[in-house]
């Protein structure tokens, strides 16, 4: 009987071990120390930090069926080997290099491709805004204008989270830019662009001009915060 009751109470303590390790090693931290490392690694034997980090990525089970092309224009995009780091934690921690990627990837247009894949982040972003979880939707955002940094739909969702952060300096260039952007959209001056977007492209001027009073009501605001602060 007691030999019974101690195995039970082993197999339970293993079981409780298993689930304590596996959270562990699938934690952010632990896929950042495991990517830093695979880094160093491919550092050390002299290439540089671009080929480094898509060494990284085509080492690791969900990226190396990817298209070459694809990864490396993530590379070139984001630039610095924190930003890449931080991307694929992300990815993979949310499931987005094995469900959303594949397809994604397959685009012979890898503008549009990149552009689908900033779309992805800042829907997600704009989800953890909603939920006030406003560091970590600064953080998906960034991502998303390091893929986009030179449309509405990456700047103007950084800027209202930096807006709700009371960051208003930050807020006003990319309200400034992106509220140039929209206005531009909402005129028509580009029915090309607009057919092209991922989303907001379906939208008629009418709501593209309400949506832009949003943004134009925060933009004054920060504005006016951003003046009171160098007072």
């Amino acid at each position: 009987m007691e030999n019974g009751l101690f195995l039970i109470g082993l197999v339970i303590a293993v079981f409780a071990l298993y689930r304590v390790v596996s959270r562990r090693l699938a934690s952010p931290e632990a896929t950042v120390r495991g990517l830093l490392r695979r880094y160093h690694d491919f550092e050390r034997t002299g290439l540089p930090e671009q080929e480094s980090l898509l060494r990284v990525l085509t080492s690791r089970s969900h990226w190396k069926n990817l298209p070459h092309g694809f990864l490396a224009e993530i590379v070139a995009r984001l630039q610095s080997k924190e930003n890449v780091i931080r991307f694929v934690s992300l990815a993979e921690g949310y499931g987005f290099d094995r469900k959303d990627f594949p397809a994604i990837a397959k685009k012979k247009n890898l503008e549009a491709a990149m552009r689908e894949v900033a779309c992805l982040l800042g829907n997600f972003g704009d989800g953890l805004q909603k939920e006030n979880r406003f560091k970590e939707a600064e953080f998906v955002q960034k991502l998303a204008f390091g893929l986009q940094p030179d449309q509405y739909f990456t700047e103007l969702p950084l800027a209202v989270t930096y807006y709700k952060m009371e960051r208003y300096a930050d807020a006003v260039p990319l309200f400034k830019k992106g509220l140039a952007r929209l206005e531009k959209l909402a005129n028509g001056a580009n029915p090309m662009e607009k057919a092209s977007l991922p989303f907001d492209g379906s939208k008629s001027a009418a709501n593209l001009k309400e949506l832009r009073g949003g943004y134009q009501e925060m933009y004054a605001a920060c504005v006016k915060g951003a003046s009171l602060g160098e007072s």
